[in-house]
Formats: C-alpha cells, structure tokens, sequence
C-alpha cells in the first residue's frame, strides 16, 4: 500500500488540533517549513559537520537528512507549526521594529529572501491572531504582536539587519526516526514531533 504524504499531512494536522490544540493546516506555512528542510538537506550535504553542531543532530542523522527524497521531507514539514524556533533575542528584534526606519527604503539583497519570507509569514498570520502566531512560531505574543503592527518594509528591513539563527523545536532523534519510516507507519512520529513542538510554544508576554 502507497500513501501520499501531500494527502496524509492534512489529515495528521487535523488529529493533532484535536488532542494537542495545534493551529489548523496552513498551506503557507507547510511550503515555508518544507522550504527550511529543503535548506537544512543541502546544507547537510555541504556542511555535515556544521549543521550536526548547529542543530544538534548525530551525523548518522545529517547523512540521511543529506539524501532524504522530497516525499521524505514533506513528512518532516507541517503545515500547522514551523518545525524550527528563533534562538536569537526577541528583544532585539521588538527593540529593531520599535525604532526609526526608512519608509521609501527598498531593499533587494537576494540573501535575506527566506529571512524576509519567515517575518512576512509571521506578519500575515499575526494580523489575523497573534495567539495563533506565537504557536506556529514558537516565539512570544510580545514579538508577534509587533510583527503585526509593523509595515512589509520594516519586516523585510528586520530580516536583512538581524541575524537569524534557528534550532529545531522538536527531539533531534526524532527526525532520522521520521524519515526511516514508512508514510503508512509513520502517523503516531508526526503526533509525537508536533506535541514535543508545542510543549513550549505559544509563549506569552516576555
């Protein structure tokens, strides 16, 4: 039997809304947390070492990541959470948004695209909810409640000044665990990495 991970994700949000009170399937966010996977594949296949200390994954783990197939990634993607947290301080980046900006300013720097991409997100869904926000993002409703109030120019200006180093919201082991699996055995590691995700997310005030 063949399961369809594009079909199979959906359904896999819908049973974790239900138990673990996770944000319904985004479209949006399962095209940008599948892009940061696609990313961390090609760094792993460049940087096996970097991306092991980094991210704090075994080298066994960075080896499969390196080969994993797109139906393989998309498993480790979700549409409800981003799978990787800022580790960076948020103050800075309130602090950043708060302050004076250039308001003809328009940047085009090719290298802040998946940055400009994660605050533009995080803006379009902080507008609707920054409750929500918090808890696709893992970061604090302080943050998100200053993304939704900031212009697209102030967020792509955020994203070209400030560094933005990530680390993975969920246990390390679990990603060699997810990509080893069959899609049809692979539905209680999707719940397992999206109740890891959210014990700590959705945080509040800072």
């Amino acid at each position: 039997m063949t399961c369809n991970s594009s079909s199979l994700l959906p359904k896999m949000i819908g049973h974790t809304q239900k138990n673990f009170g996770v944000a319904r399937f985004n479209e949006n966010v399962f095209e940008f947390d599948l892009c940061l996977w696609t990313l961390l594949k090609s760094l792993s296949s460049l940087y096996p070492k970097e991306v092991s200390e980094q991210f704090s994954l075994p080298l066994d783990t960075v080896t499969a990541l390196a080969s994993a197939s797109e139906s393989q990634l998309k498993l480790l993607s979700s549409g409800a959470i981003i799978s990787f947290k800022l580790s960076g301080c948020e103050k800075d980046y309130i602090e950043y948004l708060e302050g004076h900006y250039d308001h003809v300013s328009l940047i085009n720097n090719q290298d802040t695209g998946l940055s400009s991409a994660y605050w533009l997100l995080m803006g379009r869904i902080a507008h609707d909810n920054t409750d929500i926000a918090a808890q696709i993002f893992d970061v604090t409703t302080s943050l998100t409640k200053s993304v939704a109030e900031a212009t697209d120019n102030q967020l792509r200006s955020l994203a070209c000044d400030k560094d933005m180093p990530f680390a993975i919201r969920f246990s390390p082991e679990l990603v060699k665990e997810i990509l080893e699996s069959d899609e049809c055995h692979v539905t209680h590691l999707i719940l397992k990495k999206h109740q890891q995700s959210l014990s700590t997310g959705g945080r509040y005030e800072l």
